[in-house]
C-alpha cells in the first residue's frame, strides 16, 4: 500500500494552520517532509511535539483509508494531550482522534490491543490496573501468611519485594519490580505465587503486568503483529529515548517492516536509568534527522543545560536571555524555606501579567528517601505537605471522597478530563458495591460500567448524565454540606441501578458515604505554594521530574536530591561541571548517570529563570565563586 507523500503545498496548509510554527530553518522543514522510516533526535525546546502534531496535520488532509490507520505512541499525558489539542482545531485534523486511527501513551496501546484483549479471552475481567493497589492488596495477603509475616518483620525489603510482584516475559514467571525473589524451591515462594495469582484472579495488576501479558498474547498469537502492522501502516513514537529495551522489542514484534515508523525524542532525557538492558537500546539510529537549536531557552540556561549533557552535541539556546541563572544555598534549619525564597525571586523577576501566562515550577528527581543523610534528600524535606501526600495516596483508589475530591491542576490547563472521568465512573462503581446493586456484580472497572449494562439492555442516559455533572463539578468533597449534595446526585443518578425499595434515607447510611477520618483536601493543595509579597502573589507547582517531564516554564527551581544506589547528592555532583571547575567524570555509574540525564531533562524546562538550590555544606567555595563569574547569582538562606 502506498501513504501519502507531503510536499511545499502541505507546509503551506500547516502554515496557516498553525503561525506560530517555525518552518524558517531546514531541519525543521526536513523533518516534516521525510516520508520514510527515520528516527529524529531534538534538543529540548525544540518543539519536537508540536512538529509531530503539524506532521499529523499534514498527513489528515490526505489520509485514504477508513479501516487502516496512522498511530502515535507517547510516553507521556502531556504530549498526548497536546497532540489531541493541536488536532482538534481543524475538522481535517479531528479525523485522527477517532477510529482507525490511534493516539495515546504505551501503556494505552498495550492495554487495548494486547493485554486486555488476552485477558477477555480467557474469561478475566480487569479491576485495576494500579501499582498502589496492588501494593496495599498484596501486603495485606502477605501478612495472613506466618511465615511471610514473621519475614518482613525481619527484613524491610521483603517488603518492597511483596508489593512489587509482577508477571514477568509470556510465560508469566513471577518476579519483582524491587528486592529479591526467594528461589523457586524454597517455603515462601508458593506463598507468594498465591499472592500474585488470587490477585490476578480478582482482576487486580500492577503496570508491568499488562506487558508481560502482552507477550504472551503475541507468543500465543503470533498472527497478532501480522494484523496490527495491517491496521497501522504508519506509526509515530513520541519521547523514544523513555522506551524501554523490553517495550521496544515489544514494539518490533507488533510492528513488521511494512510499517513506516518515526521516532521522536532526546538521547539525553532518557530516564530509565534502572533498565538493564539498556545496552540494546537503539535510538537514535545512524543517519536519523537532527533539531540542534531550542527554542525554549537563551545561551545562558543552554551553556547550563549542555554542562550536564552526556551525549551528543551542545544545546544551542535560540532565544534572548532574559535573567541570570540563580543558586540557591541553604543552611540545613532553612530547606522549608527554599521554595518561599525561589517564589520572592520570581515576584522580582515576573510581571503579574508574565505569572499569569506562564507556569512556575519546583522539580526535584526523587519524591522520598529512607536516607540517614542532611536535609535535602527529596521533595518531603523541601515542602513537608507532598510527603504527607505520599503517605495518604496509597489508599485514595478505594476512599470515595478521596476519589471524588477536587484533582491536582483542577480547572487548568494542566487538568486531565479523561483522568477525572475515570475516578468518577470508579467512585460510582464503589457507591453501586456498597449498595449491592444486583446489575453490577461482574463488573469490576469502572470503564467497564456503561458497556456492560448497555450490553444487558439497561438504559444509562441518567448514568452518563451523573458522570458529566460530577466530572465538571468542582467542590463535590470539600464540606459536610457538600458530600451531603453529592450524596443526593449521586442517589439521582444511580436510582435505576439500586435494590428494590433502597430509599434515599438507606441510600445515605451506606458505609462507602462515611465521613472521612480526616478533612478531605483538593489533593493539589500539598503540591502548591502560593507566595504573596506587596499584594502580588506566585503560584508554585511542585512535583517530581518525571511528573513534569515535556513541560515548558517560565521559571523552574530544581531542587537538590540523594540518589539512593549511588549514595550521592545530584547537585553535589554536578555543580562543580557546571561552574567548569571540572568536566564530567570519565568513569560514571548508571545510576550517576541516571541522577545526571534527571538533571538535563529538569533544568531545560524553563524559558526565562532556572534556579538550583544545593546544601551549602555539599557545596566548594571555589565552585560558587567560579559560577559567579560566568554570570550566576548566588542567594544563601541561613
Amino acid at each position: 500500500m502506498s501513504l501519502p507523500i507531503l510536499d511545499q503545498s502541505d507546509l503551506d496548509a500547516v502554515a496557516e494552520l498553525l503561525p506560530s510554527l517555525s518552518l524558517g530553518d531546514g531541519e525543521r522543514r526536513t523533518v516534516l517532509l521525510e516520508c520514510g522510516t527515520r528516527d529524529i533526535n531534538a534538543a529540548p525546546g525544540s518543539g519536537k511535539t508540536t512538529l509531530l502534531a503539524a506532521k499529523l496535520l499534514m498527513l489528515s488532509r490526505k489520509w485514504p483509508y477508513e479501516r487502516r490507520g496512522v498511530c502515535v505512541i507517547s510516553h507521556t499525558n502531556v504530549a498526548r494531550d497536546e497532540i489531541q489539542r493541536r488536532l482538534s482545531a481543524s475538522a481535517d485534523g479531528a479525523r485522527l482522534l477517532a477510529y482507525p486511527h490511534f493516539i495515546g501513551t504505551i501503556h494505552a496501546f498495550v492495554n487495548q490491543f494486547l493485554a486486555l484483549p488476552l485477558l477477555r479471552s480467557e474469561g478475566l475481567e480487569v479491576d485495576s490496573i494500579d501499582n498502589d493497589i496492588f501494593e496495599r492488596r498484596a501486603l495485606a495477603l502477605a501478612r495472613k501468611v506466618p511465615a511471610i509475616r514473621f519475614w518482613m518483620g525481619q527484613d524491610a525489603s521483603v517488603e518492597d519485594m511483596v508489593r512489587t510482584l509482577v508477571f514477568d516475559g509470556a510465560e508469566l514467571t513471577l518476579a519483582c519490580e524491587e528486592g529479591k525473589l526467594p528461589k523457586a524451591s524454597s517455603k515462601t515462594y508458593p506463598s507468594l505465587l498465591g499472592i500474585k495469582h488470587e490477585l490476578a484472579a480478582n482482576g487486580i495488576f500492577r503496570h508491568a503486568d499488562m506487558f508481560a501479558l502482552a507477550e504472551k498474547l503475541l507468543m500465543d498469537h503470533p498472527y497478532t503483529g501480522t494484523l496490527l502492522s495491517k491496521r497501522f501502516p504508519l506509526v509515530f513514537i513520541d519521547e523514544m529515548q523513555d522506551t524501554s529495551w523490553a517495550q521496544e522489542e515489544m514494539l518490533n514484534r507488533v510492528f513488521d517492516n511494512s510499517v513506516v515508523i518515526q521516532r521522536f525524542g532526546d538521547v539525553n532525557q532518557r530516564i530509565l536509568s534502572s533498565d538493564k538492558d539498556a545496552v540494546n537500546l537503539t535510538f537514535p539510529r545512524a543517519e536519523c534527522l537532527s533539531i540542534s537549536t531550542s527554542k525554549r531557552f537563551g545561551p545562558a540556561i543552554a551553556k547550563a543545560v549542555s554542562s550536564v549533557q552526556l551525549n551528543g552535541t551542545p544545546v544551542i539556546g535560540d532565544q534572548p536571555d532574559t535573567h541570570a541563572p540563580t543558586l540557591i544555598l541553604y543552611s540545613e534549619n532553612r530547606v522549608s524555606d527554599v521554595i518561599h525564597c525561589f517564589g520572592g525571586l520570581v515576584l522580582d523577576a515576573f510581571s503579574d501579567e508574565e505569572l499569569q501566562a506562564g507556569e512556575v515550577r519546583v522539580l526535584c528527581a526523587r519524591k522520598q528517601s529512607s536516607a540517614n543523610a542532611a536535609p535535602g534528600r527529596h521533595l518531603g524535606d523541601y515542602w513537608p505537605p507532598f510527603g504527607q501526600e505520599m503517605l495518604n495516596a496509597t489508599s485514595r483508589a478505594d476512599r470515595l471522597w478521596a476519589l471524588l475530591a477536587d484533582p491536582p491542576g483542577h480547572g487548568s490547563g494542566t487538568y486531565s478530563l479523561a483522568a477525572r472521568a475515570g475516578d468518577i465512573r470508579r467512585a460510582s462503581l464503589l457507591v453501586l458495591r456498597s449498595a449491592e446493586s444486583p446489575f453490577i456484580v461482574d463488573i469490576r472497572d469502572g470503564n467497564q460500567l456503561v458497556r456492560n449494562l448497555e450490553r444487558d439492555g439497561h438504559e444509562t442516559v441518567s448514568l452518563r448524565r451523573l458522570f458529566r455533572d460530577l466530572a465538571l463539578a468542582t467542590g463535590l468533597a470539600s464540606s459536610l454540606e457538600a458530600r451531603g449534595e453529592t450524596i443526593s446526585k449521586m442517589f439521582a443518578g444511580l436510582v435505576a441501578l439500586l435494590p428494590e425499595g433502597m430509599t434515599e434515607e438507606k441510600f445515605r447510611g451506606l458505609s462507602v458515604f462515611a465521613e472521612p477520618e480526616m478533612p478531605v483536601k483538593d489533593t493539589a493543595e500539598s503540591r502548591t505554594s502560593v507566595v504573596e509579597r506587596d499584594g502580588r502573589s506566585a503560584v508554585i507547582q511542585i512535583g517530581t521530574t518525571a511528573s513534569m517531564k515535556g513541560e515548558t516554564h517560565l521559571a523552574t527551581l530544581v531542587l537538590e536530591s540523594y540518589g539512593g544506589r549511588s549514595r550521592r547528592f545530584d547537585l553535589a555532583e554536578a555543580l562543580p561541571v557546571i561552574a567548569g571547575a571540572n568536566g564530567l567524570p570519565k568513569k560514571m555509574s548508571e545510576t550517576l548517570k541516571g541522577q545526571f540525564r534527571n538533571l538535563y531533562v529538569a533544568m531545560s524546562r524553563p524559558t526565562s529563570l532556572l534556579c538550583l538550590a544545593a546544601n551549602q555544606n555539599r557545596v566548594a567555595s571555589d565552585d560558587i565563586g567560579e559560577l559567579v563569574k560566568c554570570g550566576w547569582r548566588v542567594r544563601v538562606l541561613n
